[in-house]
């Protein structure tokens, strides 16, 4: 590796990578509100919080950033309520597939369901508000992973699937 990994991530990029997360969220939230209201808008926002719960459980709770200022934040917050866990274990399955399907899940539920509506009943604001998540979270999102998140992350030194994936290598290789 050429580039130094941190110990602990700089503020600028925890409030870089919340501004990211939280602006996904908030605009997921909206494109449900506006399919279906209330109820769809809320059950978005209790998805994407158990999906961080279910991240700190299955990810953080395993990482080398547990109980240090990680990119997220969730580092920090992990040891709040959960006991630090094998380091060893962090890229097992059985502790990836939880917090990924879900996390996934929270990722491209708004853009597809948007999608569908779209095609439904078209609405501007719906189209606005999809380009906008798109925007947001997918391509700012991956970008600010590849080329800050996991450039720099101590975790993919040791052992990351995300990591690995954004370098470009095979689980393999």
């Amino acid at each position: 590796m050429s580039e130094a990994m941190y110990e602990n991530y700089p503020f600028r990029i925890l409030c870089l990578t919340s501004a990211q997360s939280i602006s996904s969220y908030l605009i997921g939230a909206l494109i449900f509100y506006l399919i279906g209201g209330l109820f769809a808008g809320f059950g978005y926002i209790l998805i994407s919080l158990l999906s961080i719960v279910l991240a700190m459980r299955f990810r953080c709770s395993y990482c080398y950033y547990y109980g240090r200022n990680c990119a997220s934040g969730l580092g920090s917050l992990s040891k709040l309520f959960f006991k630090k866990r094998d380091n060893a274990e962090f890229s097992n399955p059985k502790n990836v597939a939880p917090a990924a399907f879900l996390s996934f899940a929270v990722l491209f539920l708004p853009l597809v369901a948007a999608i569908v509506f779209i095609f439904l009943e078209f609405s501007w604001s719906l189209l606005l508000l999809s380009v906008a998540y798109f925007i947001i979270a997918f391509f700012f999102g991956l970008s600010l992973r590849k080329n800050v998140v996991c450039k720099y992350c101590k975790q993919g030194e040791i052992g990351c699937p995300a990591y690995q994936g954004m370098q470009g290598k095979s689980r393999t290789g």
